[in-house]
């Protein structure tokens, strides 16, 4: 227990509370008034029943690299990925995605030797965090530990399940499993990343549309993870180590919330803005790009090759096993776009201006 300035005990139930306070936005000194315990002791109790209680397994527990090894779970997952997208994605166990997350600028303190690494596309420092969440938005995979100017594709790569995945290509699809991310992500056999450069109403642009419908479950988690936790809103100040655990921290918190729901079937907003998202940017897609032939983002199809510190890299040659998982994931993607063609699913023609009262001009 903490001592209070007064000399007495804090009970286990206000330092849990003073610290859900402090993650949800709250001021350490408002809270150490409305709490009765002293200002120099509220952020020691704040890391310690993030240390301690929150990341601990025996609350909540990440699965981690033992997700891809747990069959049960696996096909779990795939079922709800095959249920909400009409059978058009069975077998996919996750949406993978890159996370940005403003800290301060890292110092020798950390035991970073080159603080700039962390410096991001968007202007800031930053950890890039990498998840894989479930069609329910629970996050099954995470790694805290990447720079911010990292490219999302070499984060993945550092990981311990990028290099297991590697290995166990073969069985993953054998098994019929996949993950699918957007088009930072180089394309596997076991990583389905969207069709570059297609044309409106195309086969490839039918693909596209039920691709994203289901990955965007990953963005509108860490959407729901952003605006739950006001202490992301702005910059984390700790130390490397302690940043890393704050976030952490509300990943877990995140996915004890996401069991809650499930367990007493609760509804969340979240659920509401996730559709909205989608179906806002659908139709405004549609109604200001009706006239153009072709369009997309480059980078899921081809391989960037990147060197440690992220940069792309001048010299050398796709490994010839990098070569088949690629060959591998295309055809897996072509017999996805061929099962969507035939079962005559194609991208709703909405008009977003006209939906929603709205017109073009000047």
């Amino acid at each position: 227990c903490h001592d209070k300035s007064t000399g007495g005990f804090i009970s286990g139930e206000v330092k849990l509370a003073l610290t859900l306070r402090i993650l949800a936005g709250g001021s350490y000194l408002d809270l150490a008034l409305l709490f009765d315990t002293s200002s120099s002791h509220a952020y020691a109790i704040f890391h310690d029943v993030i240390q301690k209680w929150i990341c601990d397994n025996k609350l909540v527990k990440i699965s981690g690299i033992d997700y891809v090894n747990d069959e049960e779970r696996l096909n779990e997952v795939a079922t709800v990925f095959a249920r909400r997208s009409n059978g058009l994605l069975a077998g996919c166990i996750g949406a993978i995605d890159g996370w940005l997350v403003k800290i301060i600028r890292p110092s020798l303190k950390d035991n970073v030797k080159y603080p700039g690494t962390f410096f991001s596309r968007k202007g800031f420092f930053a950890l890039n965090v990498v998840a894989i969440v479930d069609r329910n938005k629970k996050v099954v995979y995470r790694v805290i530990q990447s720079r911010g100017a990292e490219h999302d594709s070499t984060a993945f790569k550092h990981t311990k399940l990028y290099k297991w995945l590697e290995e166990n290509a073969e069985k993953m699809k054998d098994a019929g499993f996949y993950f699918i991310g957007d088009s930072a992500y180089s394309l596997k056999s076991f990583l389905l990343t969207p069709y570059d450069n297609v044309c409106h109403g195309s086969d490839e642009d039918n693909y596209n549309f039920f691709h994203s419908a289901s990955r965007i479950c990953v963005e509108c988690a860490f959407g729901e993870i952003d605006l739950r936790w006001g202490i992301l809103w702005r910059r984390l100040s700790f130390s490397l180590a302690h940043n890393i655990k704050v976030v952490d921290a509300t990943m877990r918190l995140h996915n004890f919330i996401v069991d809650y729901r499930l367990a007493h079937q609760v509804r969340s907003g979240m659920d509401e803005l996730e559709i909205s998202l989608f179906t806002d940017d659908c139709r405004r897609f549609l109604a200001t790009e009706m006239n153009v032939g072709s369009f997309g983002v480059a980078g899921g199809e081809n391989e960037v090759r990147r060197d440690s510190e992220g940069n792309i890299s001048r010299g050398g040659r796709p490994r010839r096993h990098d070569v088949e998982l690629t060959n591998m994931g295309r055809r897996i993607r072509y017999a996805l776009r061929d099962k969507i063609k035939s079962g005559g699913h194609v991208r709703p023609p909405t008009n977003w201006f006209r939906d929603n009262n709205r017109f073009m001009g000047s």
